[in-house]
């Protein structure tokens, strides 16, 4: 314990009274359409982030954007209300929202899109909180970059930061191959060195965020795996885009892929929550959304508990975040599923 996060302890203690209740999520889940959620929404706190993007989006966009805006506001309630010494690591694990945006800078410029397309393609496309400045880039950086002309030209953009300089490694190779992965696997890779670094032993207690990360690293390399799986692609062709820093060996993760499908796959993973109930989500919808949902969910609410648990270090101000996150994933997958037409008994059986 150290009483240097007392006032962090106090400071996400009050903010964390602004959660949905999950009588409120099971209220979402027996609306009947996307519109019904959005009212539903709209008398609650988030009104106040729908209200600045209703002139322009609609309905699960609206709903979408909204909640990537109150994400942001909590990270830096987050980020700032910590003491000094445990920034450090607030700040690299927040610093995953660059790497997906500067992820969907490159795709789009990969396929071309100018200025107004990249806009809207990285609101839309990847879902991620556009404008969270956890780790290095600002407002100003990702306008720059929108305005860039090709990946080169973002690559040697980005040479300024950490990011670009991981990235520069592999352009040889991506022009050669012009396989874009391998900038987004770069990326990646980056990311979980300095996660996995900036977690120090400061007070002997971070353990259980050190066992957190390397779930989180499994669930990444899990997502790869099950998406291989999807498209055909064989495991040779993902090997080198694994990370060996989780709980799951590559040899675990071969056996995962022998599996020879998604549905198969899944009956390898029952530590990870109601795996049967996202297998059957994934064969309603094929997308594959649900399955990582569920794992997430799992991930967050047995970690939202071991947090909470120390109040007095790092871990409390953890625990606001990953309630955070865990609210979205919650509300998106309501959402989604809404969207395509996933029974709510489905939706329950995914999130609770």
């Amino acid at each position: 314990m150290d009483p240097t996060y007392t006032g962090a302890f106090g400071r996400v203690r009050v903010y964390g009274n602004d959660f949905l209740p999950e009588d409120f999520i099971r209220r979402l889940m027996a609306t009947k359409t996307i519109d019904e959620m959005v009212s539903e929404l709209f008398g609650t706190f988030y009104r106040q982030d729908m209200e600045l993007f209703t002139a322009v989006y609609k309905g699960i966009d609206l709903i979408s954007i909204s909640l990537n805006h109150r994400l942001i506001l909590r990270n830096k309630i987050a980020l700032f209300a910590a003491p000094v010494p445990g920034r450090d690591v607030i700040r690299a694990y927040l610093s995953k929202w660059d790497i997906s945006n500067i992820k969907s800078v490159l795709s789009s410029k990969y396929l071309g899109y100018g200025i107004k397309e990249t806009e809207s393609f990285l609101v839309s496309f990847r879902d991620v909180p556009i404008g969270i400045f956890g780790g290095n880039l600002t407002r100003d950086d990702y306008n720059a970059m929108m305005s860039q002309s090709s990946v080169d030209s973002v690559v040697n953009y980005l040479s300024n930061f950490g990011y670009g300089q991981q990235i520069l490694l592999n352009m040889d190779r991506f022009r050669k191959s012009g396989d874009i992965s391998l900038l987004l696997s770069a990326l990646d890779t980056y990311y979980y060195s300095q996660l996995v670094e900036s977690v120090k032993f400061y007070n002997g207690d971070e353990g259980p965020l050190r066992a957190f990360i390397s779930e989180e690293i499994d669930l990444r390399n899990l997502m790869i795996v099950l998406k291989s799986l999807d498209l055909g692609i064989e495991f040779e062709r993902i090997r080198e885009g694994l990370i060996p820093a989780g709980t799951m060996d590559m040899g675990r993760l071969q056996e995962i892929f022998s599996a020879g499908s998604v549905t198969q796959a899944i009956d390898k993973l029952g530590s990870y929550g109601n795996m049967k109930q996202a297998a059957q989500a994934y064969e309603q919808t094929r997308r594959l959304e649900s399955l990582e949902s569920s794992i997430r969910s799992d991930i967050l609410k047995r970690y939202i508990d071991i947090f909470n648990s120390q109040a007095l270090s790092v871990g409390s101000v953890f625990a606001f975040i990953l309630r955070s996150e865990l609210e979205r994933e919650r509300i998106r997958s309501v959402s989604l599923g809404k969207y395509y037409s996933v029974s709510e008994d489905r939706i329950k059986s995914l999130i609770f």
